[in-house]
């Protein structure tokens, strides 16, 4: 089928089956070990196939849970001889802990709440009308394996050869494993290939998932916002308005319905991915200002808190402009001249409010915080901070270290 032809099958499409639409991304978290694999009794070879995934999952799991442990154990058996040394170590044992919670955490998520989302997308569609999906989103999702491959190979292979090029510099962060000999060092690049991998893909698909239920989301709520405003600019019958008013709320209520599935999905990873951003930064800062780092940890530390601190930003202005969408109504209803409309609109509209200024909507974290603006500007305070912080312990650091040189220079 050439690419115009399945263009145009997508144009004529209104009806949207979402087990069918999100089922690549589905597939690929059952490949990597994200998603739970349903195997009917009634299938053929169906003990094989129940021993074969679980081998699969033992597998993949033992390479993942095995990296913080591993990192732990330099943490505690560190010998470098240097309080500074062990900077480094830190900084990715932050990185593989927390990323481990996430796969484990996100593995119980996605099996559970993936095909309830898509259900409750079903349901709305069919209380409420087809859900028009913009066109990127089901090209996107059609190519959805492919592109995590594509996404998840880029860093691990970026990754792996920072590991073989310093391996000198990077030995203590390796141990037990090393690159002496050839056997040794394929050990070393398969573990690191294949954890990094699974990480990686696991990160990549619950990044793509928000990314594309934030697309999906935003656009239910602009065109909901556009009716609302549409409804009450136009002079309908009291009847009519009255209809039109509790269909919209209870539209944005059912929405708001299957957008809290989403939050259940993926809330583990932005805990985590908040959590370890200001640890990862803050090592780095450390070990760059105190001259602590080899050549080879600054540039595997520096790639690594990019890496955080690029999808903490893009999150971050994710979950703002979506906060601000979602309360984009709020808007509309304060302009409503409610002398106009009949007395069961206004109690529509009270309850309407009243959902607007309740529990702010948005991407929360447990429901410790919610990502919208207020935390954009959160963040990057709290950034420049501990940057500041740091600065002044490296200026007093230089500071003691000309003192106690001059000392000696005096003591001789």
């Amino acid at each position: 089928m050439t690419s115009t032809t399945y263009v145009k099958e997508l144009n004529r499409e209104s009806h949207t089956d979402f087990k069918h639409l999100f089922q690549p991304l589905q597939q690929i978290a059952k490949w990597t070990g994200l998603h739970s694999v349903q195997i009917g009794k009634e299938s053929r070879f169906y003990i094989v196939k129940k021993v074969l995934n679980w081998i699969k999952l033992l597998i993949v799991y033992f390479v993942i849970v095995s990296a913080p442990f591993k990192f732990l154990y330099v943490v505690l058996y560190n010998d470098s001889g240097s309080d500074g040394r062990i900077i480094p170590i830190l900084a990715v044992f932050v990185y593989f802990a927390a990323s481990t919670y996430i796969t484990i955490a996100s593995y119980f998520s996605v099996s559970k709440y993936f095909s309830s989302f898509c259900e409750s997308l079903n349901e709305h569609q069919r209380l409420y009308g087809n859900i028009q999906i913009n066109l990127y989103i089901k090209i996107v999702c059609k190519w959805a394996n492919w592109i995590v491959v594509v996404v998840t190979v880029i860093p691990t292979v970026l990754y792996s050869f920072i590991t073989f090029h310093f391996q000198d510099d990077l030995s203590d962060v390796f141990r037990p494993l090393s690159f002496k000999g050839i056997l040794n060092t394929v050990l070393t690049l398969s573990y690191v290939l294949s954890n990094t991998f699974f990480l990686t893909a696991h990160q990549v698909i619950l990044v793509m998932f928000l990314i594309l239920t934030f697309t999906l989301f935003l656009r239910q709520f602009s065109h909901l916002n556009e009716r609302l405003e549409k409804s009450l600019a136009e002079k309908l019958s009291p009847s009519l308005q009255e209809k039109t008013i509790e269909t919209i709320r209870q539209e944005y209520s059912s929405l708001l319905a299957s957008f809290e599935i989403t939050n259940s999905v993926i809330h583990h990873y932005l805990f985590a991915l908040y959590a370890m951003c200001i640890p990862i930064v803050c090592f780095l800062l450390y070990g760059l200002l105190r001259g602590k780092l080899t050549g080879g940890e600054s540039l595997a530390m520096s790639v690594l808190a990019m890496f955080v601190v690029f999808f903490v930003l893009v999150l971050t202005i994710i979950g703002a402009v979506f906060n601000i969408m979602a309360h984009s109504p709020l808007n509309v209803l304060m302009k409503v001249d409610i002398q106009s409309i009949t007395d069961k609109a206004v109690h529509s509209l009270s309850l309407f409010v009243s959902r607007l200024n309740g529990p702010t909507v948005g991407y929360h974290v447990y429901n410790l915080f919610t990502l919208d603006t207020h935390t954009a500007l959160a963040l990057t305070g709290t950034l420049l901070t501990y940057g500041i912080v740091m600065l002044q312990f490296s200026e007093s650091g230089s500071s003691g270290n000309s003192v106690c040189n001059s000392n000696n220079s005096l003591t001789s």
